[in-house]
């Protein structure tokens, strides 16, 4: 017997092969191939903004609790407390803000993915609020307490979230889905 004896993968004493057998190649190239990581908060600019914005959300929101009794003390009171002497503020702004942070940070702790779409969709709803304050920031359909400042805060801040989710993460995101696709 000139051949060489396996048994289960492994070559009995006293014999030699040329080459990597079958089993060895496969396990070799599971080895070698690339795998396709969730980038980290810090390599993500979506993941890290998200996290950055819904933290300051979150505090803004849970101040605007306690700031907005400072004002009329109707829940929807056109005229609510003022927050640091320039936003506007009241029960229903606050837990805006504190919903809108939830979302974020919910998001930015998890896939780059998920925090794409949890910026596009705060990025939308403080766009949104910021036109509504514009329009209606002087009438009595602003049940948010809305002033000039909360507006252009929620314009600057919805914008740049948006930019971010359509502008940054793209080769992340399309690494990500083909390695999804591929498994």
């Amino acid at each position: 017997m000139n051949a060489p004896a396996r048994i289960a993968g492994t070559q009995v004493a006293g014999t030699h092969t040329a080459g990597p057998t079958h089993a060895a190649s496969a396990a070799y190239e599971e080895e070698t191939e690339v795998a396709v990581k969730e980038p980290s908060i810090t390599a993500s600019p979506n993941r890290g903004l998200a996290l950055t914005v819904g933290a300051v959300l979150f505090v803004w929101g849970i101040l605007g609790f306690f700031f907005a009794a400072d004002g009329d003390p109707g829940f929807f009171s056109r005229q609510g407390g003022m927050l640091w002497n320039a936003f506007g503020v009241n029960p229903p702004l606050a837990l805006i803000w504190v919903m809108l942070a939830a979302v974020l940070l919910i998001t930015g702790l998890g896939t780059t993915i998920g925090s794409r779409n949890g910026n596009t969709l705060v990025g939308v709803v403080l766009v949104v609020l910021a036109l509504y304050g514009f329009v209606f920031g002087n009438t009595s359909a602003n049940i948010f307490a809305l002033n000039t400042t909360d507006n252009v805060f929620h314009a600057i801040v919805g914008v740049i979230l948006l930019l971010t989710a359509f502008g940054a993460d793209k080769e992340n995101i399309r690494a990500l889905r083909a390695e999804h696709a591929r498994v």
